[in-house]
């Protein structure tokens, strides 16, 4: 699963190995990170090119929604991490709890979610 930070790499072919999952069809994206592109599209001047490249890669590629089973594991998340007084920003919890509901790996370069020990992460 890419993290927001993923598919602006994807975007700009910043990483060779994310090309190559992409082509492969090994990556998909949270509903949440698909929620703070279309952010990013509203807030900011694009060009028509980059604008309609954006628009494409959330047509192909498969966007997880956030369910049940998601709310359930960022409950539980949320209230671990606040124990332990590990913060993360929000969207980064729901992000990592989606990932942990989908029993997927987060391919992210944020260091936040190293501080989450049981979700899988990759640095891509």
């Amino acid at each position: 699963m890419l993290d927001t930070n993923a598919v602006r790499a994807l975007l700009e072919r910043g990483s060779p190995q994310l090309d190559q999952w992409f082509a492969e069809e090994r990556c998909s994206m949270s509903a949440i990170v698909a929620a703070e592109i279309r952010f990013g599209l509203a807030r900011r001047r694009l060009s028509a090119a980059r604008h309609s490249l954006v628009e494409d890669l959330l047509t192909v590629l498969p966007i997880e929604p956030f369910g049940s089973r998601a709310a359930q594991s960022y409950g539980t998340l949320r209230a671990e991490l606040m124990a332990a007084g590990v913060t993360l920003s929000a969207m980064d919890l729901l992000i990592a709890s989606h990932a942990l509901s989908a029993g997927c790996t987060l391919l992210t370069a944020d260091q936040a979610f190293s501080q989450i020990t049981i979700l899988k992460t990759r640095h891509w």
